[in-house]
């Protein structure tokens, strides 16, 4: 390994290859921020800056979307053989390499080579990151690789399996990430490191959760591609994990920094609001928290303070209904939070059925559901939510408590992201199918994929042609709310989740 001096100081190159996001990548910035007080010389390589184009979600609708969903929802035996072949296809798609991207690197390597490369990978980046991998082999730059699926033990064998990968990391690297890659740098053994697997000294538990989230530095998102951009929009988050933690199908608690539920003290969320406002000259944020009314004092803080940090500023957020109470949900906290600049809400809807709203463990009610979406509206916010199509035990009757209820709220709702059931490691539903098959009638689980983190199933439950003619009526409904355009104070975070 090169020696260096502190007026030559190591170089990172780290590597994002998140293109679907229209505003920085929020875990790169958690990086970046440490190394570079650590007095390493670090670069971002994104490829937005050079050319690719950036996938939106959930942009107003057209026809050839609706048929296109059509397809991917269908329960014909046929089309279910189909699913996982054209599921993977289409990842491929989605999650190809950028060539000038990857041509820019491949220069990068054989003329200026750093010391380091670091890259944040989700699983189906698999192939892009073998290539990587092998460049940087070939040229003797150690390469750490990290990305939130990696806390999954089956998922984290199957990827260390990778031969030209010096480490991957597990869990969150904010506190640790510095001294990992010096750790690396100097040649030094990887073995003990909590975290750190390797091909050569196997596979090593997940890092626990960090707890001191007061100590975290802000995020630098200087090295984005601001131009490129349709809208500054800074993202953030005030804690990591759920409170609730228990829904069968959520895979978002058992990965990388959504394990176990931590919250941020309020003064330093609202510092870093008005240190990254006054950054990028930005006035828009979303708020990435998986359920941002987690931690109430929180909540109603933001509420209170947000337009004293940021004047005229906006916001979007992702909340939980809970059918216990309101929890900061009440008709006037909306009306006060909409006047704080809350923009657009989401919520996980998942079924207009009690029964199988219970199935799942939502933890809430229907009728609480739909109170939430009347206030939210009522009160001026953009309604956004999700919802599960296809889960397993889902009756005829079920789907249709779920027509009638999109048919009844129609109005008050701007945008529905539909998905279909996944099976996934890791969640309560592989728990549950595995201790007890019999509790999920129908559903077949073929094969676990440990290396994607997923699992192809069939379900023969769902396949009557009354089920198939209630969930074209379900469709139908999405499409006809999907394909009107947003209120005119929302637009600005259209094609966002």
């Amino acid at each position: 390994m090169p020696k260096h001096t502190p007026a030559t100081p190591p170089n990172v190159l780290i590597v994002d290859l998140n293109n679907f996001a229209r505003y920085p990548t929020l875990a790169i910035g958690y990086l970046v921020a440490p190394l570079r007080q650590a007095g390493f010389h670090v670069e971002v390589l994104s490829p937005l800056a050079h050319g690719a184009p950036a996938m939106t979600h959930e942009q107003q609708e057209t026809r050839l979307e609706h048929l296109k969903r059509r397809l991917y929802f269908s329960n014909h035996p046929l089309m279910q053989r189909l699913h996982e072949p054209l599921r993977a296809a289409y990842a491929r798609r989605s999650f190809r390499a950028h060539p000038p991207t990857l041509a820019m690197l491949e220069q990068r390597l054989a003329n200026n080579p750093p010391d380091i490369i670091l890259l944040s990978a989700y699983l189906e980046h698999h192939p892009t990151v073998a290539w990587i991998g092998q460049q940087a082999l070939a040229r003797k730059v150690p390469v750490l690789l990290g990305g939130p699926a990696f806390t999954l033990p089956e998922t984290l064998r199957e990827w260390v399996k990778l031969p030209s990968i010096t480490a991957i990391f597990a869990g969150e690297a904010d506190f640790v990430v510095a001294d990992l890659v010096q750790h690396i740098l100097s040649g030094q053994d990887l073995h003990g490191w909590e975290g750190v697997s390797s091909a050569s000294s196997g596979c090593t538990p997940a890092a626990s959760p960090l707890q001191a989230l007061a100590k975290l530095p802000v995020p630098d998102f200087s090295d984005f591609p601001w131009k490129h951009y349709p809208h500054r929009i800074i993202p953030l988050m005030t804690g990591r994990g759920c409170s609730w933690n228990v829904c069968t199908f959520c895979s978002d608690v058992i990965t990388s920094n959504g394990r176990t539920f931590r919250t941020r003290p309020l003064e330093t969320v609202l510092a870093e609001i008005r240190t990254q406002a006054q950054r990028y000259q930005a006035q828009d944020f979303i708020f990435l928290d998986l359920k941002l009314n987690s931690d109430l004092s929180l909540w109603y803080g933001l509420i209170d303070n947000f337009q004293q940090c940021v004047p005229g500023g906006r916001w979007i957020a992702t909340v939980h209904v809970d059918g216990k109470g309101e929890n900061g949900l009440d008709y006037a906290t909306l009306k006060a939070a909409k006047a704080a600049g809350l923009t657009r809400i989401s919520f996980g809807f998942e079924t207009g059925s009690q029964a199988l709203a219970k199935r799942m463990a939502k933890g809430t009610r229907v009728e609480r559901n739909a109170q939430f979406i009347q206030d939210a509206h009522r009160a001026g916010l953009s309604v956004r939510c999700s919802m599960i199509l296809g889960y397993p035990g889902e009756t005829v009757e079920d789907l249709q408590a779920t027509r009638d209820f999109l048919a009844q709220y129609q109005q008050q709702l701007d945008r529905i992201r539909p998905a279909r059931f996944k099976a996934i490691p890791g969640t309560r539903f592989e728990t549950l199918y595995h201790k007890r098959p019999n509790r999920f009638q129908g559903i077949a689980v073929q094969s676990w994929d440990h290396r994607l983190a997923r699992a192809e199933y069939r379900n023969t439950a769902n396949t009557s042609a009354a089920y198939r003619k209630v969930k074209r009526e379900v469709l139908a409904i999405i499409h006809a709310i999907n394909s009107q355009p947003l209120r005119d104070d929302a637009r600005q975070f259209d094609g966002l989740m």
